[in-house]
């Protein structure tokens, strides 16, 4: 025995294996067993006949029948000295015994299911030894009562047939005192040895466990209305059973079904009675229990593989359960807007059936319009895993199943339902997602869905009206009085108010009931990031050595801020904005470079943990690789312009160009002078005025780009250009986040009025020779957005899609020339680049970044 124990410790992971695999195989053959030796067809009929109090009782009692059979693992565990939890405890004990039930094979599969179950890594050999200890004691009740049974077979005439059997009895009464007799011997490692109050345990454990499913099979008998006697059947059953048992067939199939048929034809039961009889017991104590146990089965497995495989398995059944779900719940939603044609059976509804044909039609077909609108709703939720979608189908299925139950009983559509609700209820840890936003893409899908459902509807009632004659929706809507032979008689407002406004009442009413749910889902303290904070920020800027101009746009305020932490520090920063259920992420990341994969991880588990779709708008290549690794796609957006200014100079044949600028402006009268903070109301004034002017009534754009805003220009020095008189004519402010390596500025602007002699070439010359002065070596043009973007044959289509969205879209300028315009300063060109997930929508998503760099200037 201890070479054993140190076979299974050494090899106890492939064994396992083996074993999963081995019952899978056997499981997956006695279920084609069953279908050949069960009729389907049979129980359906057989069922027909009961009422649906009377096969509740059977599913209540079968399952109460197996339960007992849990106490032996709980009296196992405490042999083994195992704490584990009651819910554990009866998921495992369940597997076990009805798989053991059913397939049995001597019981391998029980003693190799529990060794799997409760087997430790350290105490493989205990186990083992507590296992042999338990099982022979299960036979104990059986033993118990096959001795009551010979006492009924010669003490009732009705069982004089069963005597010629009773020393079948006569032997299974004798394991109870054979066990008790071995269990005294000492010198047993591997049976024997327990306490008495675990034997007395064990022993009435088991006479419950035989008691109760032996009652169960009196009970199916009495449920079908067979007049027999539980002293007849008591002989008969365990006769039988020890009989099957001997066989070792799994689950006694055969042997035990014939010497029960033939038992059973004593006692005035016929042979059609006596299989309806065996198929019920079978289908509620065996095959019920035995799926139930099966898909625990498949779960255990599940976890296990799922361990081996680093999670890859549970994540993708994820996947499949979402999209299963969403599938069923949108087939569901058109199938009962399809399904709205009814029958001429409508005349016998009260009140409706007495109404006008088109009104009594709508008003009972409505709730089916309704019901399947609601599903495709539904549908959105489960995707967008809203936590509010788990009640939401619960109550919405039960309705529906009210709805399509009255009258005729639909038995495929209510399996439809129940087997959806199991599908939603196993995903409920998967719903967990508070908050929900419902994106324009999703609402357009969604109305595609309702209106195509209600055009296909009407086209299936009008081709049905042709076929039938029957005066459906559709035939009274397309052949009524009013239809087309008469329509040229009719003014046209009364068709329309007489037989399609209704139909627009209903859509608002649809419309509502979406209101109402999507509010009820949504969450009313909803929450993500935070806003501007200047002194915090401020602080966050002075930890470390930054290189990210973009730093500077947070103190526009018109963006939230999300700040990454490690023991209460600030590392990185993220500026974002809201914006139809998306976070626009502006820009690389603020602070440590060494923290930006764990930054930009948290940050879009803790965005899509808020159902938001995070998006990174303007990004460089580090930061695209690193989404990319993280399943993002990516799309090349533009390209952003550096000078080098240690090249850039007026002298020589290279700056001959720039010396004829700064020489045409001098000429102009035009001088140059840089203005430091704090600055006056009036020259604050001025240069509002100027803004103004540019801006010659446009709204001014923002997020990417800095906007005119006192408390912003006022944080650094701003470049002026000045006329003779001294009036300024024209603009630039610095960013905050200049570096002496890297500078740029942002607002650049001028009077279009007394522009002349390219002055704001003038302006930009004078700012490259005052930065180079100041020992700054590149400086930063800015994106050109859609440069060189899906304008090549082989761009990606998705290039190609944005070019065509913001050349279309813009209301500033033109992307080419603008380009054109920073090449002439002789710049380097590095690509930026939009990342987004893969499941996302990327014409909706590069709407949305148009519509956030477009949208009303506020501060948050």
């Amino acid at each position: 025995m201890r070479s054993i124990i140190s076979f299974l410790k050494k090899y106890q992971n492939i064994l396992k294996g083996i074993l999963f695999i081995s019952i899978l195989i056997l499981v997956i053959i006695e279920l084609f067993h069953m279908g050949r030796t069960i009729s389907f067809s049979a129980v359906k009929k057989i069922i027909e006949h009961l009422s649906p109090l009377q096969v509740l009782s059977l599913f209540i009692f079968g399952i109460l029948a197996v339960s007992p059979m849990m106490l032996y693992d709980y009296i196992l565990t405490k042999e083994l000295g195992k704490e584990i939890s009651v819910g554990k405890l009866i998921e495992s004990s369940w597997t076990i015994n009805s798989l053991n039930n059913l397939i049995g094979f001597a019981g391998l599969v029980d003693v190799g299911l529990r060794y799997s179950y409760f087997s430790e890594k350290e105490k493989e050999g205990k186990t083992m030894q507590g296992i042999s200890k338990v099982m022979p004691y299960f036979m104990s009740g059986l033993s118990l009562l096959s001795l009551l049974s010979v006492f009924f077979i010669f003490f009732y005439a009705k069982n004089d047939t069963l005597r010629p059997y009773s020393f079948v009895l006569i032997i299974a009464s004798l394991i109870l005192p054979v066990l008790l007799i071995l269990s005294t011997r000492k010198n047993m490692d591997y049976f024997g040895n327990l306490s008495g109050k675990k034997i007395s345990a064990l022993i009435l454990t088991s006479l419950l466990d035989w008691s109760f499913v032996s009652l169960f099979f009196f009970y199916v008998g009495r449920t079908l209305g067979y007049d027999v006697s539980l002293v007849n059947i008591l002989p008969l059953y365990f006769i039988s059973i020890c009989i099957g048992m001997v066989s070792m067939i799994p689950g006694s199939l055969g042997s035990f079904d014939l010497m029960m048929i033939s038992g059973l034809l004593h006692l005035s039961i016929n042979h059609n009675e006596a299989a309806s009889w065996l198929l019920l017991f079978r289908v509620f104590y065996y095959i019920i229990p035995f799926f139930i146990g099966l898909i625990l089965f498949l779960k255990s497995m599940g976890g296990q593989i799922n361990d081996k495989f680093s999670g890859i398995p549970n994540k993708l059944s994820k996947l499949v359960k979402q999209s299963v779900s969403h599938f069923m719940a949108n087939f569901f939603g058109f199938f009962l807007m399809a399904t709205a044609i009814l029958p001429d059976s409508i005349h016998s509804i009260p009140i409706i059936g007495k109404m006008d044909p088109i009104h009594g039609q709508l008003l009972f077909q409505f709730p089916s319009f309704l019901l399947g609108s609601l599903f495709f709703l539904l549908g959105r939720l489960l995707k967008r895993r809203s936590r509010f979608a788990l009640w939401f189908a619960i109550c919405l299925s039960f309705i529906s199943l009210i709805y399509i139950n009255i009258g005729d009983i639909s038995v495929f559509s209510s399996i439809y339902l129940i087997i959806f609700i199991l599908l939603v209820f196993s995903r409920r840890k998967d719903l967990n997602r508070k908050s929900f936003f419902y994106p324009p893409e999703d609402r357009l899908k969604d109305i595609g869905y309702i209106v195509g459902s209600f055009v296909l509807t009407f086209f299936l009632m009008y081709i049905s009206s042709k076929n039938t004659g029957h005066e459906s929706l559709g035939y009274i809507i397309f052949h009524s009085k009013v239809g087309v032979e008469h329509a040229t008689k009719m003014h046209f407002f009364n068709v329309f108010f007489t037989r399609f406004l209704h139909l627009f009442f209903y859509l608002v009413i649809i419309a509502l009931f979406y209101i109402v749910v999507e509010s009820l889902a949504k969450d009313r303290h909803f929450s993500f990031g935070e806003k501007f904070d200047k002194v915090k920020y401020q602080n966050f800027l002075q930890t470390f050595d930054n290189t990210n101009l973009n730093a500077s746009l947070a103190f526009l305020d018109d963006k939230l801020l999300y700040y990454y932490t490690e023991d209460d520090k600030d590392l990185v920063v993220f500026q974002f904005a809201l914006e139809d259920g998306k976070a626009i992420v502006m820009g690389d990341p603020i602070g440590k470079k060494e923290y930006f994969k764990s930054a930009v991880t948290k940050f879009i588990n803790e965005a899509e943990s808020k159902n938001l779709i995070p998006l990174f708008y303007e990004i460089g290549q580090e930061l695209t690789l690193l989404l990319h690794e993280l399943g993002y796609e990516f799309m090349k957006f533009g390209e952003t312009a550096k000078v080098n200014l240690n090249e850039f100079g007026l002298v020589g044949k290279s700056g001959r160009k720039f010396r004829a600028i700064i020489n045409r402006g001098e000429n102009s009268g035009y001088s140059f002078k840089i203005m430091n903070p704090p600055f006056s109301n009036e020259f604050m004034d001025e240069l509002e005025n100027i803004s103004n002017a540019w801006l010659s009534g446009r709204e001014e754009k923002g997020f990417s780009l800095g906007f005119f805003d006192r408390d912003y220009l006022s944080l650094a020095p701003i470049a002026c250009v000045l006329d003779e008189s001294g009036k300024i004519q024209a603009f630039a402010n610095f960013l905050v986040c200049n570096t002496a390596t890297e500078s740029s500025i942002d607002l650049m602007r001028y009077d279009p009025q007394t522009e002349r002699n390219g002055i704001m070439d003038y302006l930009f010359v004078q700012i490259f020779l005052y930065m180079k002065e100041n020992g700054v070596i590149y400086f930063d043009l800015g994106m050109a957005p859609l440069s060189n973007v899906g304008q090549n044959d082989h761009s990606f289509v998705e290039e190609k899609l944005a070019f065509l969205v913001y050349t279309f879209a813009t209301r500033f300028y033109s992307f080419g020339g603008l380009r054109k315009y920073k090449e002439k300063f002789a710049p380097t060109w590095e690509a930026r680049y939009l990342s987004y997930p893969k499941d996302s929508n990327l014409l909706f998503d590069l709407l949305t970044i148009y519509k956030v760099d477009n949208r009303q200037i506020k501060k948050i």
